[in-house]
């Protein structure tokens, strides 16, 4: 996947909603649906009860800039919906990239990396 791309349809967004698996942790929920296409494609959902609109963007910019770093990580085919919860705005960016990290591994969203899939010979 060269770039990211993004969710910005509210029917894109709906579909995902209605057809969904679920998965949560205490700063987001995220909702995962099969897209049929060669690439996945994420949105974020943020509501004003986050904060002003300076939190909630800057909460965008963080959020785009994790999945920049993460796109070649992505499964293809999935369209994701991220929802961010009230206290996203009070977490520092290291709490903000864990707690985004975990979440996709949760939903097992990211590849396997072929290095982890080999086990080291025991020592000894």
């Amino acid at each position: 996947m060269d770039q990211v791309q993004f969710l910005k349809k509210d029917a894109d967004f709906k579909r995902v909603y209605r057809k969904r698996k679920t998965f949560g942790n205490r700063n987001f929920t995220l909702y995962v649906r099969r897209n049929g296409m060669d690439h996945s494609r994420l949105g974020f959902s943020i509501s004003k009860k986050v904060g002003h609109a300076v939190i909630r963007n800057l909460i965008k910019r963080r959020l785009k800039a994790l999945t920049h770093e993460a796109q070649s990580k992505f499964l293809p085919g999935y369209d994701y919906v991220l929802v961010v919860k009230n206290n996203v705005g009070d977490l520092s960016f290291q709490k903000t990239k864990s707690a985004y990290h975990h979440i996709f591994r949760q939903a097992k969203a990211f590849k396997v990396a072929e290095a982890k899939k080999k086990q080291s010979p025991n020592k000894g």
